[in-house]
């Protein structure tokens, strides 16, 4: 009789302890290498780099765009030049052009 209930003792305590053990091993484990371990960071931290770098080249890219943009003022720009840059763009003609169509 003692001898089981010493032995059950060391069992329950044994399993207690393998228990903590695996719990431990289960949140190290998903510290490392879960959605949001210390791998998932680097991944994230890179990640971030890039979206910097394409956001700045998009800035880049708008700033170009606004400078154009203002560039074209109707105060002071040349009529004639912007008429033919708008018709350039819209891909139409005046009536009173001469269009000259080459094949392929």
């Amino acid at each position: 009789m003692v001898i089981h209930t010493r032995f059950r003792r060391f069992a329950s305590v044994f399993a207690f302890h393998l228990l903590m053990l695996g719990a431990s091993a289960f949140f190290a484990w998903n510290a490392y290498i879960g959605d949001r371990g210390l791998v998932a960071r680097k991944e994230h931290k890179l990640r971030i780099v890039q979206l910097e770098r394409q956001l700045e080249e998009l800035r880049i890219e708008h700033q170009g765009l606004e400078r154009r943009v203002n560039g074209i003022a109707f105060d002071e720009a040349d009529r004639d030049l912007l008429d033919e840059r708008i018709r350039q763009g819209l891909n139409l003609a005046h009536r009173n052009d001469v269009v000259i169509l080459i094949g392929k």
